[in-house]
């Protein structure tokens, strides 16, 4: 970026003739860093915790990244596409299953357009299995010292156990621009070209500020827009994390606005290190939930049918109201009991008028058994649910055909909604 552009945005903001979304302060946590030398810059709110999205997917990449090194993964190798893998929400490039594609070009998918098909196909190609994977993700996460940070999936879609601060990312990115260095044109890369389709970066900032080079968005309507962004000027490289924007445009405001700061302020003589910031400790408070004011077309809970219920499971409590049972369920998840409590989880519709349940289910039993044990230590609630509960539930909760609803993409820079039009022509 020239002296000049610098000089025109900061007169913008002192003048306040900068646009509203650049003045406007995001929702979450904020950090600046040198990822040279893993110090701070500013930050605020930084050991916070917050729903990571699909920054998630840079942990995804550091692995395979690491697999490339060792020799155990190529880039040419072509990687299967499962159904666990094509069955993922968008965004997503649509492969189906039963085909492949090369570790490259799915690693391009992934970094470049957010891919969440992609991110399960890599974490299966790197570990045999998604389950494998994510256990690598935690290993490695405490490794780095991210000790804010939980993973429950490789492409940051949302689940109340998947939390991150902004201390912790600004770590994850350090490390890969310093461990990985010559993969860092996958962070910058304007777009990727899948058959004819070609899929742009979803960083607007690449296109934004010219000395940005990286690295990744985020967003899911719980987080908001999220974004890790890269720019380097005359050699020396800083970064910006933000959470909780409002909009792909507001993100990309905020990370110029925050970077052009630091790169035009005079360095104090100590820095304080990543590591010396403080992360809450994890359960110690519920991640703030922007469902409502990012997605005010989207209910604030989703209610899980009692169909989908199986195998054993526990129970959180029963609540007056959907909003109080979700509260409880996000609370509970980040418990030290939920350790290893893989089952998917939500909010069910009891029979009749009793309220509304968080529940876990398809674990087994000695898992169901033991987890509840913990809790009723830590003085929570928590009953164990047999696949007969499941069952019963199921049969006295008659649900109504569900609803075309429209879909949200995860990931993008917009979070608009799609609607799939019906198609009203007959056929010849």
């Amino acid at each position: 970026m020239t002296s000049f552009r610098i000089l025109i945005i900061l007169l913008a903001l002192l003048t306040g003739t900068a646009s509203a979304s650049a003045k406007a302060a995001a929702a979450g946590p904020s950090l600046v860093f040198d990822p040279g030398t893993g110090e701070v810059l500013s930050q605020d709110r930084a050991g916070e915790p917050w729903y990571p999205a699909s920054l998630t997917k840079l942990m995804t990449a550091y692995i395979v990244f690491d697999r490339l090194k060792s020799g155990k993964m190529t880039l040419e190798q072509k990687l299967p596409v499962s159904q666990v893998a094509s069955a993922q929400p968008p965004s997503k490039i649509g492969m189906k299953p039963g085909s492949s594609i090369s570790t490259n070009l799915a690693l391009q998918s992934l970094l470049i357009y957010s891919a969440n098909d992609m991110a399960y196909v890599l974490a299966e190609g790197a570990a045999g299995s998604v389950d494998a994977f994510v256990r690598e993700m935690n290993a490695t996460a405490e490794k780095l010292g991210m000790t804010g940070t939980r993973f429950a999936n490789p492409n940051g879609l949302f689940d109340p156990r998947q939390i991150t601060t902004a201390r912790d990312i600004a770590i994850l990115a350090t490390a890969l621009l310093k461990t990985y260095p010559e993969r860092a044109h996958y962070f910058s890369q304007d777009a990727v070209a899948i058959g004819k389709r070609r899929l742009p970066n979803r960083n607007s900032l690449l296109r934004q500020m010219k000395a940005a080079d990286g690295m990744k968005t985020g967003f899911v309507c719980n987080s908001g827009f999220n974004l890790v962004a890269t720019a380097t000027i005359d050699g020396r490289k800083l970064g910006a994390v933000i959470f909780g924007a409002s909009s792909g445009k507001h993100r990309a405001d905020l990370a110029e606005m925050l970077l052009v700061d630091a790169f035009g302020r005079s360095d104090p003589p100590q820095r304080q290190p990543l590591s010396g910031i403080a992360n809450m400790a994890l359960g110690g408070i519920v991640p703030a939930d922007l469902t409502t004011t990012i997605c005010r077309q989207k209910a604030p809970v989703q209610l899980v049918s009692s169909k989908e219920l199986q195998g054993w499971g526990i129970s959180f409590g029963t609540y007056d109201t959907a909003v109080k049972a979700d509260m409880a369920l996000r609370g509970r998840l980040l418990s030290a009991s939920a350790a290893g409590l893989s089952g998917p989880a939500g909010v069910i519709r009891m029979p009749g008028k009793a309220g509304f349940a968080a529940v876990v289910w398809k674990l087994a039993e000695p898992q169901s058994l033991t987890a509840c044990a913990s809790y009723r230590q830590e003085q929570s609630p928590c009953d164990v649910l047999t696949p007969e509960t499941f069952a019963q539930i199921a049969a006295l909760t008659p649900e109504p055909p569900p609803k075309p609803k429209p879909q949200t993409v995860q990931g993008s820079d917009s979070g608009k909604t799609k609607n799939k039009k019906k198609n009203t022509k007959k056929k010849p």
